[in-house]
């Protein structure tokens, strides 16, 4: 996992390149070739082939972001697909260090998109806010918190994770969000005297990818000086796993390296259950979204859930809890611990530390 101060310089540059350079372009069909030959001459750009079998089009302002856009304009959606291309400040040939740096045009737009997280990544601009999970009979009582990232923006405001990781996905940069987002918490909760659990979220791309790129993240847990066992791993997207056995892997790697580990958005079906039973986490956080937008009650479900939980030893967290009437409806389900907007908003750690409303059972 590359960390996130090197984010895009494997990339096409340093996406301010204003160095002179060549466009390496490889075509798929002759047809594709032949519109952009004809393109090229139109708009007196130079060009030519080299013996690689590359279409070379000279850049003299730098890297050429407008050529780009022209060309992802001129082929079809397949064309741009299957069209790669490598940009190489100065006029020297292709080495092997450019070959990992081939996009197809499409990719090359997205990625060109996305130069503002890149941006951010590189200048450290992500920050972390946190929502306390509390104790579902008394919410005044604080299990932990679970931190969220957040981007600062060039006017300073906050822009949301939901941005972030739709621009990572866009261009390819999932693992070095994740990553700088798992920093960004460490580092927060590394600066207050708070040592309540602290809930890091894990994408399914960090869970694919296993436990030796986890390394740089167990690096900073242990250089922040926090005890591995007060750090809970949240599995996002369990639910979707395509690989069960893998995923179990990971659970018990992350484990065995002294942290805890919660599978997050998990529903209340027969899905759910049987991967709590093959998995054993330590937590199982349970999506409240799913009961609110159901057409029936979940009640059976959920009390089978329950008791599944309750035999395996795995405590329960209810997220996205925003009404006193869901959290009546968890309590009287047994869940352990809520999480949501009826007991805190996400904040500043120091501000979360005071910000959960007390709420005591009957």
């Amino acid at each position: 996992m590359r960390s996130a101060d090197t984010a895009g310089r494997t990339d096409d540059a340093s996406f301010a390149a204003s160095d002179p350079g060549r466009l390496f372009l490889w075509f798929p069909v002759g047809l594709a070739l032949r519109k952009v030959r004809r393109f090229l001459r139109q708009t007196d750009e130079h060009f030519c082939t080299v013996p690689t079998g590359a279409l070379v089009v000279d850049a003299p302002r730098g890297y050429p972001d407008e050529l780009l856009g022209d060309l992802g304009d001129l082929l079809t959606d397949d064309e741009g697909a299957d069209t790669r291309c490598v940009f190489k400040a100065g006029p020297g040939d292709l080495d092997v260090s450019d070959i990992r740096r081939v996009r197809t045009i499409a990719e090359l737009r997205r990625l060109r998109g996305s130069a503002w997280l890149l941006d951010m990544l590189r200048g450290n601009r992500l920050t972390s806010v946190f929502q306390p999970i509390v104790h579902a009979d008394e919410t005044s009582r604080v299990l932990g918190h679970e931190a969220l990232v957040r981007g600062i923006g060039d006017d300073g405001e906050h822009v949301l994770a939901g941005s972030l990781f739709d621009a990572a996905r866009g261009c390819g940069m999932l693992s070095e969000l994740d990553l700088a987002a798992r920093r960004s918490a460490i580092s927060a909760a590394a600066t207050q005297d708070e040592r309540r659990r602290l809930f890091i979220n894990l994408t399914s791309d960090a869970v694919r990818s296993g436990i030796p790129d986890f390394a740089l993240t167990i690096d900073a847990v242990d250089a922040a000086d926090l005890r591995r066992d007060h750090v809970v791993f949240e599995m996002t997207e369990a639910e979707q796993a395509s690989d069960v056995r893998q995923l179990r892997s990971v659970v018990h790697a992350v484990r065995d390296a002294g942290f805890r580990v919660a599978l997050d958005d998990v529903g209340y079906a027969e899905h759910a259950r049987r991967l709590v039973h093959e998995v054993r986490p330590d937590f199982v956080k349970l999506d409240m979204e799913r009961v609110r937008t159901s057409p029936l009650p979940r009640t059976g479900d959920a009390e089978r859930l329950m008791d599944l939980a309750q035999h395996l030893k795995v405590e329960t967290i209810a997220e996205g809890v925003e009404t006193s009437e869901e959290l009546e409806w968890n309590r009287a389900r047994g869940v352990t611990y809520v999480q949501g907007y009826f007991i805190a908003r996400p904040a500043a750690l120091r501000a979360s530390l005071a910000g959960a409303r007390a709420v005591r059972a009957p």
